[in-house]
Order: structure tokens, then C-alpha cells, then sequence
């Protein structure tokens, strides 16, 4: 015998079901920020509400069918909460596997056979739990369609929850949204698919110590499905956003650790002990390459500061390094050295390049504040490895001054050594 269906609670049980699929498409891509024991916490709390609400959708799904005959439908309460157990299990592999930050395609496929046998499980175990006399029977190629949209289904979801998390932030919650109801229609597919796989014997009846009533698992069931999985949404949702908050401030104060430590607060060239560091990195990997090393230092940044102040002498070293860092280009390590000098790490270049390239700088600097008073500067050069092979003597090398500047006087550079 067969029975009919309630559309709206047909409905209801799809509704039920979107909001279950949205609730795992938030936990999934919400988890990849965690770590640590919450990360954990929250994926149980996920997979908890993931599977309470494909369960829920499953028995406002059996609530929306009128058995045949106006049977009245009862469940076994220990049965039914056993059928729980499967969904939320097959919930915690969904969220564990699409949080991972790589899965490959067997891993995929194996967990959405395992998770299409716990929905399954889920089903039947339910269906069961109507402990009817004489049992259902079923048709096995329905069984088996039934599954095997379960595995398909479980495989689209891991699927879409991890492409997901890569869609713009303007995209997200259409994305979502969409996502969801495709998901709620293969969660209801599979279901709808199930119960059209059973039948029931002539003059059955339900064991009569059966707690649950089939009028109490229909809409009351539905909107408690559903304000519970809004409330862990919005739960959620708040814990999410304070630790995202925490973890910005913690980037921040990481980031003013390393400014201070290895930047410039005047210029927001790195310093001298970040210099360093790169060169050491850059010999280490060299490997037989050449480069230069190019000194500058303002010979009269002492004097300017003395007699003007400091805000003076930041206005020479900001207008000296910003022309320094247009002239040298995006492909060279710049830094503030010391207070009045400066080091840049770039590609090989000749003596007659250099010469140039301290030529092009005179004249950038021409005009500039503070230069037609304070405008002595001297460069130097050394090569690697020509010149050292090590970054103390490499720096050594490059500070004894090659060419002089001294736009006071307005004279032209003279090679001094």
C-alpha cells in the first residue's frame, strides 16, 4: 500500500533542509580562520547542527506523508534518537574534510560514500523506528537510487562548500544562498526518493509502546529545527566576528612589532638589521650571481639637525630617500642605514653605470628642500664577489665614498677614489 503527501509540509521539510545546508556552508568556510582547540569546538557544534537538521527534515518529510489506510504514525523515541547519531557524524566528516587546506579528488570520493552511508542510515534508521507489524518492505533498486543520490549528493556538497570560501566577499551571500537550495533539494531528493522505495504490508500496525506521535513531528518539529539552527547561526556568527577581530589586532601588534624592530619610522625603508638579514639572505643563495651594493650618505644631516631640528632633518632624509627609491627602481633593496646614510642592494652595474646613475640622482635632487644649504651627499659602490664575499666587509667597501655632491657651492661631482 502506498500513502499521499502534505505539500506544505513537503515544503516545510525543504525549508528545513536549506537552512541545514547553509548552516554547514557557513561552519565549513567559518572554520578555515580557526585553530586550535575552538576550531574543534566549533566543527562539533557545526556537525551537531548540520545533522540535527537533516534529521529534523527527515521527520517533517515523514509527517508531510499520510500512511495508507489513515494509519497513524508513531517512532520508538531510543530508535529515533539513534537515528540521529548517523547524520551527525556524517556531518563532522563533511566539516572536517572541506575545512582541510587541501583534499584530493579519492579523499572526496571516499568521504562522500561514507557520508551517503550515514545519511542513508539516518533514513532508514528512522524508518525503522516505526517498528511496524509486519515490517516495510522495500523495493532494493529504489534503495539503492536512494543511496547512490546520498553519495552523489554528499560529493556535490564537499564540493561546493570549498568553492565557496574563494568567491568574492560581494558574491558571498548569493553564492551561499544558492548553494543551499541545491543542497536542500538533493538532501529532499534523496529522502523523497527513499520513502518512495517503501511499502506497506496490508493491516500493518506500529508497535504500541511507541512514544513519538507522527502529529507532534510535523510543523512543531520544523520551526524547532529552524529556530535552533538560526540561533547557532547567530551564535556563530558573533563568536566568529570577535575572533576574526582578536586576530586582525593580533596581525596589527605583530606588524608594529616587526615595523618597529626592522623599519624606518621615518622613511618606512627598512633598517639597517633588515638590510642586513636580506643581504645575508642574498649571499646565501647567491650562487656564483653578481650584484652591487650602493652607498649615499648626507654628509651634512648632523649640521642640518642641529641648527634646524629634527623635523628638519626628516624633511632632508624623506625628500633623499624618496628620490633614491624612484631613480633604483622596484627590482632593489632599499634601506635607511644609519641616521644620515643609506644602502641599496641591486643587479650588477658598471663602474660607468654608477657614474651615471650618481649623475641622474644630482640632478633629481636639484631644487630640493633644505639642499641648497645641507646639499653635500657622497656615493659609494662595491661588487659581490669582486669586491668581498661577506656582507660586513661588502658594506665596508661600499661607505668609502666614489663620488662627492655638494649642491651649496653647486659643484659637479668629482670622483674621489
Amino acid at each position: 500500500m502506498s500513502g499521499s503527501y502534505n505539500l506544505s509540509l513537503v515544503f516545510a521539510s525543504y525549508c528545513v533542509a536549506v537552512i541545514a545546508a547553509y548552516t554547514a556552508i557557513y561552519f565549513g568556510t567559518r572554520l578555515f580562520t580557526i585553530e586550535g582547540p575552538a576550531r574543534k569546538f566549533w566543527l562539533w557544534i557545526g556537525a551537531v547542527c548540520l545533522g540535527t537538521g537533516i534529521w529534523s527534515m527527515h521527520f517533517v518529510g515523514m509527517s508531510a506523508y499520510t500512511m495508507p489506510m489513515n494509519m497513524e504514525m508513531s517512532f520508538s523515541l531510543p530508535l529515533t534518537v539513534a537515528s540521529w547519531i548517523p547524520a551527525v557524524l556524517a556531518s563532522a566528516l563533511a566539516l572536517t574534510v572541506i575545512t582541510r587546506p587541501t583534499v584530493k579528488v579519492l579523499s572526496i570520493v571516499s568521504s562522500a560514500i561514507i557520508m551517503g552511508a550515514g545519511i542513508s542510515a539516518m533514513h532508514y534508521g528512522g524508518m525503522y523506528a516505526m517498528q511496524m507489524t509486519p515490517a516495510i518492505q522495500y523495493d532494493q533498486l529504489i534503495v539503492a537510487i536512494s543511496v547512490l543520490i546520498a553519495v552523489v549528493a554528499s560529493g556535490a556538497a564537499l564540493v561546493i562548500c570549498r568553492q565557496v570560501r574563494v568567491v568574492p566577499a560581494k558574491y558571498a551571500l548569493a553564492t551561499k544562498t544558492a548553494a543551499a537550495l541545491v543542497m536542500g533539494a538533493a538532501i529532499c531528493g534523496m529522502h523523497y526518493t527513499g520513502m518512495a522505495a517503501a511499502s506497506y504490508p496490508m493491516g500493518a500496525e506500529m508497535a504500541g509502546s511507541n512514544a513519538l506521535r507522527g502529529q507532534w513531528m510535523g510543523i512543531p518539529t520544523a520551526i524547532v529545527a529552524s529556530v535552533f539552527l538560526l540561533v547557532a547561526l547567530i551564535v556563530a556568527y558573533q563568536d566568529f566576528r570577535q575572533a576574526e577581530r582578536e586576530r586582525h589586532e593580533q596581525q596589527e601588534r605583530q606588524q608594529q612589532i616587526h615595523s618597529a624592530a626592522f623599519e624606518d619610522p621615518v622613511t618606512g625603508l627598512g633598517n639597517r638589521s633588515e638590510f642586513e638579514r636580506h643581504l645575508m639572505q642574498r649571499i646565501a643563495g647567491a650562487n656564483h650571481s653578481r650584484f652591487t651594493l650602493v652607498s649615499f650618505e648626507l654628509v651634512q644631516f648632523r649640521e642640518l639637525q642641529n641648527l634646524e631640528g629634527d623635523a628638519a632633518a626628516d624633511t632632508l632624509v624623506k625628500t633623499f630617500a624618496s628620490v633614491l627609491g624612484a631613480r633604483l627602481g622596484q627590482n632593489t633593496t632599499l634601506a635607511r642605514y644609519s641616521s644620515s646614510s643609506f644602502i641599496a642592494l641591486t643587479a650588477q652595474h658598471s663602474s660607468a653605470q654608477l657614474e651615471a646613475l650618481a649623475a641622474a640622482i644630482r640632478n633629481d635632487l636639484a631644487g630640493r628642500d633644505y639642499l641648497q644649504r645641507f646639499g653635500q651627499w657622497r656615493m659609494g659602490y662595491s661588487h659581490y664577489p669582486e669586491s668581498a664575499s661577506n656582507s660586513r666587509l661588502l658594506v665596508r667597501e661600499a661607505q668609502r665614498a666614489k663620488y662627492s655632491f655638494d649642491y651649496s657651492t653647486d659643484a659637479a661631482s668629482a670622483e674621489i677614489a
